[in-house]
């Protein structure tokens, strides 16, 4: 697997992991814990995929991506049920949707590179075909392209649920908070 794909697979999930925290603070009890699960899960795949320079328990993690989605979807198919849309209110649908574009993503990268490993030890000749590493230019910019999408995503998506809503009513910017804060330097 490229070290591009491991960077992609890598900000994906902590892009869904950091949703799935801001979502903790509006959510009930019952649903909260498993939030808070699997945004915990989330970042620390996240992160130690990129410092392990390798893909680890990429099954687990296929599995664990799609769990959310599949918890996000039953929930919502039962509040439809019993008519009581209280039940996934907490859950609102930007966030959990952009969520799980993030772990349809992880889930379908990892399908592949699954496959292709399963495939690569029938054949000998695939298996001996390691990637070569890209060049410095191409991985930046992969980087960078997938710095900018997750953080373009992620960011009006926090603002959107009821941690980013409490932020904004405790001082919005830096500037407000350095005029109560520092003496001469208000009106």
């Amino acid at each position: 697997m490229s070290v591009i794909t491991r960077s992609w697979l890598s900000f994906a999930a902590i892009g869904a992991g950091v949703i799935h925290l801001a979502l903790v603070i509006s959510s009930p009890l019952a649903v909260g814990i498993p939030l808070a699960m699997f945004g915990l899960a989330e970042l620390t795949w996240g992160v130690l995929i990129l410092v392990k320079d390798r893909l680890l328990v990429p099954r687990l993690a296929q599995a664990g991506a799609l769990a959310p989605v599949l918890l996000w979807s039953l929930l919502t198919v039962t509040a439809t049920l019993l008519a009581a849309p209280q039940i996934a209110a907490s859950l609102r649908f930007v966030p959990m949707g952009i969520a799980a574009l993030f772990e349809l993503f992880i889930a379908a990268i990892l399908s592949v590179i699954l496959r292709r490993r399963s495939t690569a030890t029938a054949t000998a000749t695939a298996a001996a075909r390691e990637p070569k590493a890209p060049g410095a230019v191409r991985y930046l910019a992969a980087v960078m392209l997938a710095g900018i999408l997750v953080g373009g995503l992620t960011t009006p998506v926090l603002a959107a649920t009821q941690a980013g809503t409490v932020a904004m009513q405790h001082g919005g910017t830096m500037g407000g908070m350095m005029d109560m804060n520092m003496p001469g330097m208000g009106h």
